[in-house]
């Protein structure tokens, strides 16, 4: 099972397996053991699950984790149950996925609000583009999809980025001066231009070619973009420094 064995001056070696040792190593260096335990790991549902995907190894399940080690003898009805951080999960799914894959499966929570924040972006992108359709369609004739789509973007780029900023990475160690501010406003927009470009060229397409609605194209344009928007504007403007 590839348990690596420590003598820690107890009455018997402490085993961990491998793939959990560099990340539990700090947890056990200071714990004072004083009879033999079995050492496990408490994750949640959604970790459970992914470490399982993943093929981690395990000694055996609990209630609220995996049995990853032993100190002393694993035949014992002591458990000791250590807590993993955000950063821990992130050190384990680096051993298995690209990094820029493994930092949001690590904190499922940010990543959720990053989506949330998206799908509020979805809404506010596809209103104001509707509503600057409508106002400007008579004035600005074949131009006006351009013109709302980009307006559409632009507002939401706006908004996603005060959220993200304010809400999501409020407490990863982002620099807060305005220059570092505006830095990442930039960035986020680079991030953005393919989720620009979609959104132009459905917003466009559809309603010339299939006579739909022009807030259907510019929804179906956001929605092409999206992917491709959530990972270079989770790592690339707000994570980069830290993986």
């Amino acid at each position: 099972m590839n348990l690596k064995c420590i003598n820690r001056g107890i009455k018997s070696e402490i085993c961990i397996l491998e793939d959990w040792l560099d990340v539990i190593q700090d947890k056990i260096d200071n714990y004072n053991f004083k009879e033999d335990s079995v050492l496990a790991v408490k994750t949640p549902l959604i970790h459970r699950i992914a470490l399982k995907i993943l093929r981690f190894k395990t000694l055996g399940s609990t209630r609220n984790g995996f049995i990853i080690g032993y100190a002393g003898s694993e035949d014992t009805s002591k458990t000791i149950l250590l807590e993993l951080t955000s950063r821990d999960y992130y050190s384990l799914y680096s051993k298995k996925l690209p990094r820029l894959i493994a930092l949001p499966l690590s904190e499922p929570e940010r990543t959720l609000i990053y989506v949330g924040v998206g799908a509020s972006g979805v809404v506010v992108n596809v209103l104001v583009a509707e509503i600057t359709y409508r106002a400007l369609k008579e004035a600005l004739g074949l131009i006006v999809n351009t013109i709302a789509s980009a307006t559409g973007f632009e507002v939401s780029v706006l908004s996603n980025f005060t959220l993200n900023e304010t809400i999501t990475f409020r407490n990863t160690g982002l620099e807060k001066t305005w220059r570092k501010i505006l830095e990442r406003f930039f960035k986020y927009h680079v991030a953005s231009l393919a989720s620009l470009a979609c959104q132009v060229s459905m917003a466009n397409i559809l309603p010339f070619l299939f006579k739909t609605p022009f807030w259907l194209g510019q929804f179906t344009g956001v929605l092409l973009g999206f992917i491709v928007n959530f990972i270079l504007g989770y790592i690339y403007t707000w994570s980069r420094h830290r993986i």
